[in-house]
């Protein structure tokens, strides 16, 4: 096909497979009234099917996106004060826990 040698390189490979992709159909395209035509319609098609794939993959994509997005909107909807009363009372009980260590390692000391 001597018209494809002057198309513009940036579109010529996109071209060149699509022209690959219908010439799969020949068969069918060629037992069309207008043969021409038909090979622009597989063509066509074969690109809606491609753009169908690719909104398939975006629409999953936007959903895993959404999703890691609720969940971080989820762990940061606490108040910074409610954050800091949950560490105060996280540190309260270790400190507890702490005692109750010391307070048995004295005992068993003081068994000896």
């Amino acid at each position: 096909m001597a018209w494809t040698k002057n198309v513009d390189p940036i579109i010529k490979e996109h071209l060149d497979l699509q022209v690959k992709e219908a010439a799969k159909f020949r068969n069918s395209y060629l037992k069309s009234k207008n043969p021409a035509s038909a090979q622009i319609w597989i063509a066509i098609a074969n690109i809606s099917k491609h753009i169908f794939s690719l909104e398939l993959k975006i629409k999953y994509l936007e959903g895993v996106v959404r999703d890691v997005n609720d969940r971080l909107l989820r762990a940061t909807e606490k108040k910074p004060e409610e954050i800091l009363k949950e560490l105060e009372k996280e540190a309260r009980e270790t400190k507890k826990e702490v005692r109750k260590i010391k307070g048995s390692l004295r005992k068993t000391l003081k068994k000896f």
